[in-house]
């Protein structure tokens, strides 16, 4: 216990040096007023309406409308549905009706699905006898709609829930209905009076967004509906005044939601989605900006525009999550004033010198939803308001997500300065290559590639108010069957329920252009409605956002294929890495999903100096990490699902940034979290009977993740193995930190545990993999799976007298058909691992001495593989490598289908480190000493390879190519390292800088 806590007075030390700066005492969040708070309602699909009214004397029913005029709906163009109404013909109605002291509250739908029958309700709930005892007095009636799934209240009791999305419940499906337009009627003949029409938020404390005092007042036999949607996007301004020669003006600058900052007109920061994403109730980031170039005497002008960001809106694949982190915008800031003469002037964010607008161009922006800009709204012709302070107390939830922390718990607050080294920002622009209209007027655009970013099109002679809608998608319906009268639409089931739509209403004019900055999209396909005549290509360019702004490592061989994998872990690397590490870019989700990010990490940090990035990331792990030393699934927010396979992340993550940058520091920082996460993985996951881990018996305590094999895997096995991993980890870690105590500890366990997995899930006779006492009847069945042996061999944990047999035991499956879990057989050198397991499966067989088989497994082309997908078209990595055939389409996994997604890309680690051969010493992490052991391919399947990677000491080069009955290799070495080489037949050497040139004899297997 003792040595807990001085670890963790070690942390916090960390922690009070990351926040040296010390903002002004006044310097104060502030933003709009409640009553100019941002209302879209096209785009809210997570809201609550409150309605307070009464019926007149001989009034029975009153109606309550939402969803009316759902803009999708009106063009079969834009609903899955494919229907097309006119304004008037789409809406969802609450209808209150009484007769004595009995009602009922019926819900009806009209136009968004072709069953929908405006004559039969959908549900009738029976009112409680309570609610209608004052039976002339004022009803309130609360309608919580959350992605269509809507819970109804009448006077604080619950008489009902209904989903109301006709595609599904929940965030796996394209979200129906939003708020659109809303209303209230009552018949003719009948009277009744509306006291307040408000929206509000649906996620708790419930604020309330907007009254819509347009529905209020008395009703004669009227229906009244309208579009609630009004104000923009806060844009902030604060004026002050520079008092003589500056000699240095630096501004720090930070807000809840997304920030751009403007001074006298000029942009400050070029960086996007600032001041990115972390556990913002415990790691609050800022950026510092020099401004003196930019500051000038006398009169001087800051703007910010304020968007949701990651803090609200949109949020996590469950519409429960909207306004995560709090339901109002802010911003913070502090400028610091040097002049030459020595004296100093601050400037700070407060309500005496601050004014805001809400009329700005950004009608609304959201990551999820998209952007709504209307030009015309650039003329400066603002109204200007004092700002208010906002707190967090009534603007932020105490409810946490799934195992996640309260949201509104800031007793650990810390703010964080962030660089640009892992800041959002535009690192390519694409063009347009082709262009289709499978339907008339809708123009699809194709960018050639698999993006993650925002627009940039450049318009001609659009007529004032002309609005200009874009959707991304991934891919596009293909010429099936199945998708009959679809083909060449966007597909957009896997975006799910994000609205991934930008509008652009022109100001009108010669010539402008519309380049979002509050959102983002994955995107190949772009499809542009509302224009006379199509864009020409070049109008029509991707702009590519990403925290990778540089690639450090490459690779290259005689296969082409297998050369656009490498650019596809290229491309998947570059759209997941937005601020943090995600999983996917494009639907309802885009988490930090932790046990994909362990998986990558060994590729990740060959590919890109994400070092700053890592480092916050793990920042937000430690944040959302329980007091009992469990590690969530998710940073930022937590929750989720995964289990120990995901919490390891923890513990892997920092030792890659150690052994690839000698980060020593991090992994100090880190080790408090990484200890105690090994003793509540202690404790509370093993079963005291079998020994066994066996985590908490749920079904989202995952193993080999999207293994085509899942369902054949003894989970307990491959938990078994990464805490033999985790282990041996921590022993090094505290090593590295002479921690003499837990090294010998660590150690010790992991003895014993490997001793643990021979005796529980090996064939004494074949070392064959057998199922444990987890698998209930089944135990003592044979696993022998390929990742039930590729773990062990991987993690050394075996002795050296079944090392082979179980080396064999792999070969063996790898050489026969295997029967998949979908029933159909996969053909031999196949790719049966997931998320898991692929990371590992090539290095466990060049570790066995098969390398062999892992330039076979590297070439198939066949499903499962990682060049199937390749032969399929993809452009970066899948979350499935069956996301899509030209056979099957999408197989029925429309929705959970992202086509970016990095994880089955963790073959980029073999690909630097074995084929090519360039490996981390274990003794000289950094890359001061390196290993050099590259490997031929002795199928003769490539009869080349080459490549690089950047060290911070220089490039290193490294080569091998098939000549005749030779391979010859080469090699280059920086100035100010060495390496040792280690060849087969060849005596291993300390080499020093230069260039080197070895041939060998080489004869195909």
């Amino acid at each position: 216990m003792r040595r807990i806590l001085i670890m963790s007075l070690l942390g916090f030390i960390f922690t009070l040096q990351a926040q040296a700066f010390r903002w002004a005492s006044d310097a104060q969040w502030i933003g709009s007023s409640d009553d100019d708070q941002c209302l879209y309602s096209p785009y809210l699909a997570a809201f609550r309406l409150s309605i307070q009214f009464r019926l007149g004397v001989h009034a029975d029913e009153a109606s309550i409308v939402w969803g009316a005029d759902d803009e999708r709906l009106l063009s079969a163009d834009m609903n899955p549905f494919e229907v097309s109404h006119e304004k008037g013909q789409t809406w969802v109605k609450l209808v209150y009706r009484q007769i004595g002291d009995s009602a009922t509250v019926n819900v009806y739908r009209k136009g968004y699905a072709p069953a929908d029958d405006d004559a039969q309700p959908l549900a009738v709930f029976p009112v409680p006898r309570q609610s209608t005892s004052a039976t002339r007095g004022f009803h309130h009636i609360v309608i919580a709609s959350c992605l269509g799934d809507s819970k109804i209240y009448v006077d604080s009791v619950s008489v009902g829930t209904i989903n109301l999305n006709p595609l599904g419940r929940g965030g796996d499906f394209i979200a129906f209905p939003v708020l659109g337009k809303v209303g209230f009627a009552v018949g003719e003949g009948q009277k009744a009076e509306v006291r307040e029409f408000a929206v509000g938020n649906y996620r708790s404390p419930y604020g309330r967004i907007a009254r819509i005092k347009e529905l209020e007042g008395t009703y004669d036999g009227l229906t009244r509906i309208i579009d609630p949607s009004r104000h923009s996007m806060p844009l902030l301004r604060g004026y002050f005044n520079a008092r003589g020669a500056v000699k240095k003006a630096e501004l720090r600058i930070t807000a809840r939601g997304i920030y751009d900052v403007k001074l006298n007109g000029k942009a400050v920061n070029n960086s996007y989605l600032c001041p990115g994403y972390t556990q913002y109730n415990r790691t609050q980031p800022y950026q510092s900006y020099d401004v003196t170039e930019d500051l000038r005497q006398g009169n001087n002008q800051l703007d910010v525009q304020l968007a949701e960001g990651w803090w609200m809106g949109a949020a996590t694949y469950e519409g429960q999550n909207w306004n995560y982190f709090g339901d109002r915008m802010s911003m913070k800031c502090q400028l610091d004033i040097l002049y030459d003469d020595g004296h100093k002037q601050t400037f700070v964010s407060g309500p005496q010198d601050w004014k805001y607008t809400s009329q700005s161009p950004v009608v609304y922006g959201s990551l999820f939803q998209g952007e709504v800009y209307d030009a015309r709204k650039e003329n400066g012709e603002e109204e200007w308001e004092p700002c208010e302070v906002i707190g967090i107390k009534g603007h932020v939830s105490h409810e946490g997500w799934g195992n996640g922390p309260a949201p509104d718990d800031y007793s650990q607050l810390q703010y964080m300065e962030t660089s640009s080294d892992d800041s959002v920002d535009s690192i390519a622009t694409l063009t347009a290559i082709g262009m289709t209209e499978p339907r008339r007027g809708v123009y699809v655009y194709d960018m050639g590639q698999n993006m993650v970013g925002v627009p940039r099109l450049c318009f001609h002679n659009l007529k004032p108010g002309q609005r200009v809608k874009v959707r991304y998608a991934e891919v596009l319906y293909p010429n099936l069957p199945e998708y009959s009268g679809k083909q060449g639409m966007l597909m957009l089931e896997n975006i799910r329920a994000a609205m991934a739509q930008d509008i652009y209403i022109a100001r009108g004019g010669k010539e402008e252009t519309f380049a979002p900055r509050y959102t983002t999209h994955g995107f190949r396909y772009m499809e542009i409605t509302g224009v006379d005549t199509p864009l020409a290509l070049e109008q029509v360019q991707g702009v590519v956002l990403s925290s990778a702004h540089c690639i450090q490592a490459h690779y290259e061989c005689s296969d082409s294929l297998v050369n656009h994998l490498w650019r596809n872990i290229l491309w998947s690397t570059r759209g997941n890495l937005l601020s943090i590490p995600t999983d996917c870019p494009q639907r309802n989700e885009r988490l930090g999903w932790a046990g994909d990010l362990s998986v990558f990490s060994p590729t990740l940090v060959y590919l890109t100096n994400a070092q700053a990035l890592l480092r916050r990331y793990l920042q937000s792990m430690r944040d959302v990490q329980h007091d009992n030393g469990r590690m969530p699934d998710i940073a930022p927010l937590g929750g989720g699902f995964g289990g120990f396979l995901w919490g390891s992340a923890s513990i892997t993550v920092p030792w890659e940034m150690y052994q690839q940058w000698a980060d020593t520091l991090t992994l100090r920082q880190h080790y408090p979290a990484m200890h105690g996460y090994m003793e509540y993985v202690r404790t509370h996951y093993f079963d005291a009977k079998t020994g066994l881990l066996v985590q908490e018996h749920a079904w989202g305590d995952l193993s080999d993740w999207l293994s085509p094999v899942y369902a054949q895997d003894d989970k307990s096995l491959i938990w078994e193995a990464y805490y033999i991993h985790c282990l041996d980890i921590m022993a090094q870690a505290a090593r590295v930190l002479n921690y003499t105590f837990d090294a010998a500890t660590y150690g010790k366990t992991a003895s014993e545990r490997r001793r643990f997995f021979c005796e529980t899930y090996l064939d004494k006779t074949t070392g064959r993999t057998i199922a444990s006492a987890f698998m209930g009847e089944k135990r003592g069945s044979l696993v022998d799976t390929e990742v039930s042996y590729a773990l062990p061999l991987a993690f050394d944990i075996v002795p050296l007298s079944l090392r082979s047999r179980l080396a064999d035991n792999l070969l063996s499956v790898m050489n026969r058909e295997n029967r998949m879990d979908n029933g159909r057989s996969a053909p031999p050198h196949s790719l049966l691992t997931g998320f898991i397991g692929t990371s590992w499966i090539s290095r466990a067989l060049s570790l066995s001495g098969h390398t062999d088989e892992a330039y076979r497994l590297l070439t198939q082309r066949q499903y499962p593989s990682w060049l199937y997908p390749v032969t399929q078209g993809a452009t970066t990595i899948w979350e499935r490598l069956n996301s899509y055939t030209s056979e099957d389409g999408f197989g029925g996994n429309n929705r959970m289908n992202s086509f970016n997604h990095y994880s089955f890309g963790a073959v980029g680690y073999w690909l630097m480190a074995h084929s090519l051969g360039i490996q981390r010493s274990p003794h000289h992490p950094g890359f001061k000493h390196f290993i050099w052991a590259p490997e031929a391919d002795s199928t003769g399947k490539l009869t080349y390879a080459k490549g690089w990677y950047n060290t911070a000491y220089g490039r290193i080069e490294s080569s091998w190519e098939i000549k005749g009955n030779k391979v010859i290799y080469c090699l280059t070495i920086p100035k100010g390292i060495s390496a040792t080489l280690i060849m087969p037949g060849t005596k291993s050497k300390i080499l020093k800088a230069g260039s080197y040139r070895f041939s060998q004899y080489w004869r195909k297997s």
